[in-house]
């Protein structure tokens, strides 16, 4: 007779606890970006998420070769292998993008959205793991199960909102049509299925827990000084309109009606919370009739997403009482022609929400605005040494990638040149001359004037202080030239990318 643990159980307590990882090392990885810049393969973030990745994938391995054949391991474990070598294949392919395309921080880049599906598929097999081992459904009082569940639910939560990119970094930027879109394509998925899975109040008990540890962790951030994200959307109230409108319909014979409701609910909710946060926080309201245009739209996305959702619960709630899935959904053919619909409703909702931005052709000076401007954050210029290639200041040619956004704040463009301290900044800017040309075409930078900002590192930085302040969306080309003294001059040809919002 076995003595201890289930080896299935101390499985799934080494991938949830290392799963868990993923939740301040993401947090951390955005900041350590918006601080710091990009850093190497290994900088602490990444150890962090690493970390829990690979004991993901041993675990996973384990299962695939012992655990499923001689204890019966889940099947939601081997989802999570899967998980594991998508996420592999992004970090590598990540990898290879800043070596062949350029440095970015942003997380819309395909290395990056590859491995944050990766971490997705992870986190929803041992959602499907914990359901099946447990069986929690046949135990109405036992309770762990479903605390378990309810942070993995927080933690696909964290995920979706991790996936709004510049959304969360800065509020200023949010649009009313496609920021709420985005909203409503990820959330409802995740409570409606918890609300099914758990039952009534999952959906806000969830999302209170992500706002506690959301909260906690850019707290713990910001104290060691790092540029943190925004702490909103706070999902709460969304999620409690989500349980009000799957608490209406209790009946089983009548469930599957929740969830247009619930998405319906969702979608109203959002946007009212959204856009008063926008007029009396944020201090950008946005224009009334953009948001009635966009709400059609996102009242579907989100109807979409709460079926999905309902779905998914149905089967977690399935696998979590042991009955076959045929069962829960009525017959072997309406299950089936009920995940193809759920799969159809997911394909089609990435497909509408890949929205590439207008590229225009390449603007010159007077197009882009260029203005006078001392006051920006460095760490949004793009000339930031964190970004450049490394060597630029070594004579010849050198390439980079960055990526703006058009959110009517304009985009630093002067270049910079640092030193240790203020001396042998003086002494080496007295040798030191740097000229900028925006698609080919000069740019007075005499005309502009200069900024200095102290590094985390202590060391100096001088920029010219000048900004685009009607950046065009395309691709734009900024060449920097330094020369030195008598050596050959340095050039660092930027191509910039710029996205509307």
């Amino acid at each position: 007779m076995r003595s201890g643990p289930h080896p299935v159980t101390i499985a799934l307590a080494l991938a949830l606890g290392a799963g868990w990882l993923g939740f301040p090392g993401l947090l951390w990885d955005v900041a350590w970006h918006r601080t710091i810049g990009r850093d190497s393969f290994l900088s602490p973030p990444h150890v962090l998420m690493y970390t829990g990745v690979a004991v993901n994938g041993l675990v996973s391995a384990w299962a695939v070769f012992w655990g499923h054949r001689r204890y019966g391991a889940p099947g939601g474990l081997l989802a999570g292998g899967v998980g594991f070598l998508v996420t592999v294949a992004g970090a590598a392919l990540d990898e290879w993008w800043h070596v062949n395309v350029g440095k970015d921080v942003n997380l819309w880049s395909p290395p990056h959205l590859v491995g944050l599906a990766g971490t997705v598929l992870i986190a929803i097999g041992l959602v499907s793991a914990v359901a099946t081992h447990t069986r929690f459904a046949r135990e109405p009082r036992w309770l762990l199960p479903r605390v378990v569940l309810l942070f993995c639910f927080a933690d696909l939560v964290h995920k979706a909102m991790v996936a709004l990119d510049h959304y969360t970094l800065d509020t200023w930027g949010r649009t009313p049509d496609f920021y709420p879109f985005l909203l409503a394509l990820l959330l409802p998925a995740i409570f409606v299925a918890t609300t099914r899975a758990l039952g009534p109040g999952a959906a806000a008990a969830t999302a209170a827990i992500f706002t506690a540890e959301h909260i906690l962790i850019l707290l713990a951030l910001l104290g060691f000084g790092m540029r943190i994200p925004t702490f909103t959307p706070i999902p709460l109230l969304p999620a409690l309109a989500i349980d009000l409108a799957c608490a209406a319909f209790p009946v089983p014979r009548t469930s599957w009606l929740a969830a247009p409701f619930a998405g319906l609910a969702f979608a109203i909710v959002a946007c009212a919370q959204e856009a008063a946060w926008m007029a009396w926080a944020v201090g950008r309201p946005w224009d009334p009739g953009r948001v009635a245009a966009a709400f059609p739209g996102v009242a579907l996305t989100a109807i979409g997403s709460a079926v999905v959702g309902w779905t998914v619960g149905t089967l977690v709630a399935s696998a979590a009482t042991g009955r076959p899935t045929r069962e829960a959904l009525g017959s072997r053919a309406r299950a089936r022609a009920t995940v193809v619909a759920m799969l159809a409703l997911v394909t089609v909702g990435v497909a509408a929400a890949y929205r590439p931005s207008r590229v225009e052709p390449p603007a010159g000076v007077t197009a882009l605005g260029l203005a006078p401007d001392t006051g920006f954050d460095y760490r949004d210029a793009v000339f930031w040494d964190a970004l450049l290639p490394d060597g630029w200041r070594t004579p010849g040619a050198h390439h980079a990638y960055q990526e703006a956004i058009v959110d009517g704040r304009g985009v630093p463009l002067g270049p910079a040149w640092c030193a240790r301290d203020r001396v042998a900044l003086a002494r080496e800017l007295a040798s030191t001359r740097v000229t900028l040309s925006v698609n080919g075409e000069p740019v007075d930078l005499a005309r502009y004037p200069r900024t200095r900002r102290r590094m985390r590192d202590g060391s100096l930085c001088e920029w010219i202080g000048v900004t685009a302040t009607t950046p065009r969306p395309g691709f734009q080309e900024l060449s920097y030239t330094v020369e030195r003294d008598a050596l050959p001059p340095s050039t660092i040809v930027m191509r910039l990318r710029v996205k509307e919002p």
